[in-house]
Formats: structure tokens, sequence, C-alpha cells
């Protein structure tokens, strides 16, 4: 009687253990988000803002941190609609620079994968 005491407390023990277990999710993701220009014009110098709307909640995310032609923000994963406005200073191929305004937009880009989700968006310059 004894040893099936002992027998059925180990299993006890163990299925509360194995209940116990913590369980790693991540809900976020790192989402980076490249401009690329149009034509393989030379970006001299760039800046601008970067905002993010989640297509399920409407929450909106923004930065304006930004390297070289690149943004990357912590956000919830999921797919979210992109835009981006600012200014860029570069040159053509003959070499003539150019200082205007620009935007790039996404209606739907899906940031899902773990730890790093990525999207090439292209640059719209609009006139000067």
């Amino acid at each position: 009687m004894k040893q099936i005491l002992n027998i059925c407390t180990f299993f006890l023990l163990t299925t509360i253990l194995i209940a116990c277990q913590q369980e790693e999710t991540d809900y976020h993701t790192l989402a980076r988000v490249t401009l690329s220009m149009p034509d393989n014009n030379n970006i001299i110098q760039i800046q601008g803002t970067l905002t993010l709307q989640n297509i399920n909640n409407t929450l909106n995310t923004s930065t304006a941190d930004m390297n070289n032609n690149t943004f990357e923000i912590t956000v919830l994963r999921g797919a979210y609609k992109v835009d981006v406005t600012g200014m860029v200073k570069y040159t053509e191929q003959n070499g003539t620079t150019h200082i205007c305004y620009y935007r790039a937009h996404s209606d739907y880009t899906s940031f899902t994968s773990l730890p790093l989700s990525e999207t090439e968006l292209p640059i719209i310059l609009l006139e000067e």
C-alpha cells in the first residue's frame, strides 16, 4: 500500500511540475523598413518619419530614428499599413544633385517573423 502511495505521489508531483512550466511566447518583433531609390539614384542624405498602423487594432507607432535609409522599430507582430514621408538629397547618374520631398507607402505589410521582420519600399519622389 505504501508503494502505491509513493507512485501516486510521484505522478501527482510530475503532473504539477509539467503543468506549471512557463510558456515562452513572444508577441513582439523588430520591424525593419528599408527605402529604395528609383532609377539607381544615389542617396546623399535622407530624413523622414515612419508610421506603422496595425490593421487589426488601428494602433499607430511612429519613429524618426533612421540609419542610412533604414528604420527599425519594435512592434507587436501582425499586419500593418506603412507610411513614410520626408526629405532626400540625392544625385542622379549624370551627377546632378537634387533635394526633394518623398513618400513611401504600403497598404499591407506583414511583420510576423521572429526576431526580425523586413520589408523594402520604393521611394516616390514628389515634385520639387
